[in-house]
């Protein structure tokens, strides 16, 4: 089992775990990961964990929802040395799995988060490949792939397909981007972000995929699913083939209009003309 530790309380901001924990540790043969509230979402995208452990004073669902709203779907355990059934209860509905006092014995707490990683084994909860049509993302092993061919990527351009892939549907401003890709650590310029974008553009589209951004100047990027469709899931009527217009039987016929009495006349110069025909020819 794989664990990351986060500090969110001032006694242990750099994500040392507690003595239960280390002890929990120490007995089921776990690794353990260290971080601080600043860098965890960092944290999470680079070392794929089993479960997320945040020890705090109080539950506090802030950072619970800021994991969940970047869409890490590992399991969340609380540890808090102040437990009321009112903040509980906050947490649980922000995102975490569970909530222990500080006082949990290692025995116990060992048995909680086993439970908690069986149940997320059995309901696949933890799948770490997003598909989006054409383009697949295994963040397991930090690849790429777009037809089932690996896309070759730089740590940053993954980290900002990764975001786009999961992220989908919303615009993301570089500044966020910046934000979710150097949590923690001093931040280059905002001209990086785009130099990096550009890139990712002129490497899918060798594959391909033409307009893999949608980009709102001044604003941000979001991911262009429709992009990624399979080659023969276009919409039906950019495929199917134009055909003729029936020039009469749509052509609007009304009062006054004035197509309707020539084409009447003629038919009846036509009429006379095969009654004509017909007629027996006169004998000399």
């Amino acid at each position: 089992m794989r664990l990351i530790c986060v500090g969110d309380s001032p006694k242990n901001m750099d994500g040392r775990p507690c003595s239960t924990l280390s002890e929990a540790v120490s007995e089921g043969g776990i690794f353990l990961r260290i971080s601080g509230r600043e860098g965890v979402l960092s944290a999470l995208r680079n070392d794929q964990s089993d479960v997320a452990v945040i020890q705090q004073t109080s539950p506090d669902p802030l950072l619970i929802r800021t994991i969940r709203n970047n869409r890490f779907s590992l399991p969340i355990l609380v540890i808090a040395r102040n437990l009321t059934s009112q903040n509980v209860a906050e947490a649980l509905a922000a995102g975490a799995d569970d909530c222990v006092p500080i006082t949990v014995g290692p025995v116990e707490l060992l048995a909680r988060l086993k439970a908690i990683v069986r149940r997320v084994m059995d309901h696949g909860v933890t799948s770490q490949i997003i598909t989006v049509g054409r383009l697949t993302v295994k963040e397991d092993t930090r690849e790429v792939l777009v037809d089932e061919e690996l896309l070759p990527l730089t740590q940053g351009e993954y980290d900002i397909m990764s975001l786009m892939v999961r992220r989908r549907g919303s615009l993301l401003n570089k500044a966020a981007i910046l934000s979710t890709l150097y949590a923690g650590r001093e931040k280059p310029i905002s001209k990086t972000i785009d130099v990096m974008v550009c890139r990712i553009r002129q490497k899918l589209r060798v594959r391909g995929i033409q307009k893999p951004f949608i980009t709102s100047w001044g604003m941000g990027y979001r991911l262009n699913e429709e992009a990624f469709l399979p080659l023969g899931a276009r919409a039906e009527d950019e495929c199917a083939p134009v055909q003729p217009a029936m020039r009469e039987a749509s052509m609007p016929v009304s009062a006054g209009f004035g197509v309707t009495a020539a084409m009447a006349e003629k038919a009846e110069g036509r009429d006379a003309v095969e009654k004509a025909a017909r007629q027996p020819e006169p004998q000399a």
